[in-house]
């Protein structure tokens, strides 16, 4: 789906065109907060019946990138999720991630991080997103997803997550492993 928008007046290439209005040169400490409004609007405004929407529904792949910059490298994917989806406890390394229409955790490390290989984390809060409601994970933050219903996701990451460092904890063993890169 992601290789060529498919209608320039869909809503999804007006959010794309409203987030490269706004990039800049990527860096910008408030980026996220400028990114976030547009995302919460896509998902207010777009029906389930308009093509690309439709389309990411009715395939129920768990991971659709709906869009890859060529120039800025920001990803927006399309997920769906069925009722008790989650995963473990993780990071973005220095980018940042935009949630739409989840449960997120997240989590406090509690130890160092002097001890390779092992993490100490406990939960501090819960986010349930509504459609419409989009949280900001920054760089560094540990958070996991679950799904306490089917659902469509929608993840907007400020860079390629295969081409940098992140950890992947489990709070159970006490441990943390760099994620593997593809």
């Amino acid at each position: 789906m992601q290789a060529a928008l498919q209608n320039e007046n869909s809503s999804l290439d007006r959010y794309v065109s409203e987030i490269r209005a706004v990039w800049g040169d990527g860096r910008s400490p408030d980026l996220s907060s400028k990114v976030k409004p547009l995302l919460e609007n896509l998902l207010r405004t777009t029906t389930l019946d308009e093509p690309w929407m439709a389309q990411l529904i009715a395939q129920g792949k768990q991971a659709e990138e709906l869009y890859r910059d060529p120039v800025y490298g920001f990803i927006q994917m399309g997920h769906n999720q069925p009722q008790g989806h989650r995963n473990a406890p993780h990071d973005h390394g220095p980018c940042w991630v935009l949630y739409g229409k989840i449960e997120i955790h997240t989590y406090r490390r509690l130890d160092d991080g002097s001890v390779p290989g092992q993490a100490k984390i406990e939960r501090k809060e819960t986010h349930t997103l509504t459609p419409g409601v989009v949280y900001a994970y920054l760089p560094g933050d540990i958070h996991s997803t679950s799904a306490p219903e089917p659902s469509v996701v929608f993840r907007f990451l400020s860079y390629d997550l295969n081409k940098i460092e992140r950890y992947r904890y489990n709070q159970d063993k006490g441990t943390v492993a760099l994620v593997q890169q593809a």
